[in-house]
């Protein structure tokens, strides 16, 4: 909690026609400890006259942070919005007007904390309306993983696997089954010893050739060992990606939305067979993307929600799919693509328990409810809501859509026990920026589900139909295409990315995604592609703005159900 609230009674002067009156107004004042970064906020109830609404993206990361902020929507039935005034250090004053920027403002955060900001909407008759948003600023101390220099994506850093000739060879007799074998590890220029390594992947695994995906465990052979506080190492090859941006992109994108995003960063990856006598063999550039683990969750959500479930969807063709839908109180009658539960639980392996997201699927999909607001106030209690429109707002946007609502695949879900609420989490980019389907006049709110395995989306339904779901959600892309989903900012960070890349590529005998026998691409098409997905963001997001501009999107059906939807 941020503090006590108490009520003061005032009075709001109006003139009319020479005459003065007295409104009575009731005041929130919260009084929170100025030790979490806060102050005094003042607050004034909504009412049928003026509505204010406030957006912050990011609204939670850590320090230094910079927020931007949005009043959109904010409206008067009775005249017009004439002020816009923000108390953005949560000192309980309002020392910061953006009236000539329609209520856009940023701040940047250099002391962690939690801060309460305060947007007050004053119209042409005197009506004013308030509205706060939390936002959490981090200590980077407070994390247990050094993000800051493990993934530090300002240079491209060497690794290198040291193995042997016979353990190379029984990785690559069957590469679907992704065995594991022992290996020594150059990261960065640390050597960790023993480590398992294996290939990751489906379709990445499969149509990848040479460049294959690899996940690094280094407790796997020797009990309790880290690299910097890391139990598992994953180095992802980009595939069908000549550009090598999108899923790096993408993860920066969900973290500027504010979603729990891991961390990335760019290297270059050498193979070492130790018992040939022969010289390292380039491999090529790798994107280094962090796991979600009980680890990660704790860095976003604290030591004191870090012992829920942590599950990964799953999805494969007719098999099934992670797609929220209820089907009773017992999880051997949920969907099991590849012969598991598609809700993989990744911890509490001891002593597995399931009925947090069984009740969660009933929730979403299993009650009856009158009204699409009685859905919204039930769901409010079990899941973060506000944490999934961010997610798709970034999703349709960028168009990865090889994730819920449509494959009910690539997602993690999380119960944290502090709050006690289920949080999405972003995993698998990859196919951003139309890789899997999607093009710039992709629906404002998404298209009908389903693609592959998923026949019913309850969560993208039921959320959509939801007005204030609505408002939040087109408050986000708002946000996003003002401020990183456009030409001038995503062009501009798609050019430096590369341009750094750039040599790393075509060192000694080059990226094997572009050179040798089993080469994905010709080298010409990393650049192209670049300017390929650029194009597409700026069309994109022209359309978005265009929709958001006209103000289509209060009016728009959010979705079509599928004709699969169960009645």
């Amino acid at each position: 909690m941020y503090g006590h609230a108490y009520k003061l009674t005032s009075y709001r002067i109006i003139e009319v026609a020479g005459i003065v009156a007295f409104s009575l107004a009731t005041i929130m004042i919260l009084v929170v400890n100025p030790s979490q970064g806060v102050g005094v906020v003042q607050q004034i109830p909504p009412s049928a006259q003026i509505k204010a609404y406030a957006y912050a993206m990011p609204n939670q990361g850590w320090a230094p942070l910079i927020v931007y902020y949005s009043a959109f929507g904010s409206e008067s039935k009775s005249g017009r919005i004439v002020k816009y005034e923000w108390d953005l250090d949560a000192n309980g004053r309002y020392d910061s007007n953006a009236s000539q920027q329609s209520g856009y403002a940023s701040y940047i955060y250099q002391k962690p904390g939690k801060y309460l900001v305060t947007l007050k909407v004053t119209d042409d008759q005197g009506n004013i309306a308030t509205q706060s948003i939390p936002v959490l600023v981090r200590h980077p101390a407070s994390s247990n993983v050094d993000y800051w220099t493990v993934f530090d994506d300002s240079s491209v850093g060497r690794v290198e696997l040291r193995i042997t000739q016979a353990n190379w060879d029984s990785m690559w007799q069957d590469p679907n089954s992704k065995k594991r074998v022992k290996a020594d590890i150059n990261i960065f220029g640390d050597v960790v010893e023993s480590v398992a390594v294996g290939m990751k992947g489906n379709a990445s695994l499969e149509g990848s050739g040479l460049k294959k995906s690899w996940k690094i465990d280094t407790d796997y052979f020797v009990e309790g060992q880290e690299f910097n506080n890391l139990k598992q190492l994953l180095f992802h090859n980009n595939f069908a990606d000549p550009s090598l941006l999108r899923e790096k992109m993408a993860y920066d994108m969900m973290q500027f939305a504010g979603l729990p995003a891991g961390f990335t960063t760019y290297v270059e990856f050498w193979i070492d067979i130790v018992d040939d006598n022969q010289a390292s063999i380039y491999w090529g550039v790798y994107t280094m993307v962090e796991r979600v683990d009980r680890k990660f969750v704790a860095n976003r959500f604290g030591r004191d929600g870090e012992n829920g479930n942590l599950y990964k969807a799953d999805a494969w063709f007719e098999e099934g799919a992670a797609d929220l839908a209820y089907y009773g109180e017992d999880i051997q009658d949920y969907p099991k693509p590849r012969g598991e539960v598609s809700y993989g639980l990744q911890t509490n392996l001891d002593e597995p328990d399931y009925r947090d997201i069984i009740h969660l699927c009933y929730v979403i999909d299993g009650e009856k409810y009158e009204t699409p607001e009685d859905f919204a106030r039930a769901l409010d209690v079990v899941f973060n809501v506000d944490g999934y429109l961010r997610y798709v707002a970034v999703i349709f946007s960028n168009l990865n859509l090889d994730t819920y609502p449509y494959t009910g695949n690539n997602y993690y879900i999380y119960h944290n026990t502090d709050s006690g609420k289920f949080e999405f989490i972003p995993w698998d980019l990859n196919n951003s920026w139309g890789n899997f389907a999607g093009d710039a006049r992709f629906p404002f709110y998404g298209m009908s589900c389903c693609v592959g395995p998923l026949d019913w989306a309850p969560l993208f339904t039921k959320v959509f139909e939801v007005e204030q779901y609505r408002q939040d959600y087109a408050a986000y892309v708002d946000l996003l295409t003002r401020h990183w989903f456009n030409r001038e900012y995503f062009g501009t960070k798609a050019e430096a990315w590369q341009e750094m890349i750039d040599p790393y590529l075509t060192k000694e005998t080059g990226d094997k995604m572009y050179f040798g026998q089993t080469a994905m691409y010709p080298f010409d098409r990393f650049s192209q592609n670049r300017q390929e997905i650029v194009t597409l963001t700026e069309q994109r997001s022209e359309y978005l703005r265009s929709v958001l501009e006209s103000g289509e999107w209060r009016s728009m059906a959010p979705v079509t159900p599928s004709e699969n939807t169960p009645e």
